[in-house]
């Protein structure tokens, strides 16, 4: 019987050699059928590399590079150096059984962000969440009730684990939470009472407003989306959805993502009336 292919979770390093890759095949004018016949492979593997689905060995990357003209060792060397980087194995790796498709994906840019930008709606930034929290949105229904206790709790941990960039401070996050987040009980009124105590004592490096309730018509109305900026990757948005997270990396939807944000910032409360906000709604609680 033959072997399923295992699919790679893209990294941003990954997405950035095949993005670089494919922009040199269609300046040298081939195509991937023409690059396929020079490397002695499928079309297919082709394009698994240019959609970083699947790795590069370093022959079969110099080979590729040469037909685009790209002869110099030193530039050869800087793509090698992208492609090794693009290997390496993420935490989230350890969870692969409960972590998959958009989840992966987007763990694995998370992982390597240097800011976020998060609309919230439904749930409170997973980021921001305790570990009760975190608990009763894996419980939910429906996914939850396919979910075993120790599948749960892989969940949590995996979570928890994500927060540590915001912990150790190489990660920035600027979160604005719709209202009715501070008084949706998930989990019950002790757990929702507890992490409104959490979203009081932010990180420095963490900004969270609150969007007003009686704001009618604002740029969030579509959905939850979260904007990640890169050091050096251009950024891309992760839209929620029942299917579950959607990255859009087109240059123009993305700049329409980075506009909506501006426009729930801007129509949000400042920090310290959002603080008195949530500290309202944890008294009520």
């Amino acid at each position: 019987m033959a072997q399923k292919r295992e699919r790679r979770t893209p990294t941003v390093r990954a997405r950035q050699l095949g993005i670089e890759l494919k922009r040199l095949r269609i300046e040298a004018k081939l195509t991937a059928d023409q690059v396929a016949e020079e490397l002695g492979c499928s079309q297919g593997k082709v394009s698994r590399i240019e959609l970083a689905q699947t790795g590069i060995s370093k022959g079969d990357l110099f080979l590729m590079l040469a037909c685009y003209g790209i002869t110099d060792a030193e530039r050869q060397e800087q793509f090698w150096r992208l492609a090794r980087e693009a290997r390496g194995r993420g935490w989230w790796e350890d969870y692969r059984d409960i972590i998959t498709g958009g989840l992966s994906v987007y763990i694995a840019f998370e992982a390597e962000a240097s800011e976020l930008h998060s609309w919230s709606w439904g749930t409170i930034n997973g980021l921001l969440q305790t570990r009760d929290y975190a608990r009763a949105t894996f419980m939910g229904e429906p996914a939850g009730r396919d979910r075993t206790p120790e599948e749960i709790d892989k969940l949590v941990e995996a979570r928890m684990e994500r927060q540590q960039r915001l912990i150790d401070g190489s990660l920035k996050l600027w979160a604005v939470l719709d209202e009715s987040l501070l008084h949706r009980p998930i989990g019950g009124p002790e757990v929702l009472r507890a992490q409104l105590d959490h979203l009081l004592v932010p990180r420095k490096n963490v900004t969270i407003q609150v969007l007003k309730q009686q704001t009618v018509w604002h740029a969030g109305l579509n959905g939850a989306f979260t904007v990640m900026t890169f050091p050096a990757h251009p950024p891309v948005v992760f839209v929620e959805s029942l299917a579950g997270d959607l990255d859009v990396e087109g240059e123009e939807d993305v700049r329409r993502y980075t506009l909506a944000f501006d426009y729930l910032r801007a129509a949000a409360a400042g920090v310290e009336e959002s603080r008195e906000l949530i500290a309202r709604a944890r008294d009520m609680t």
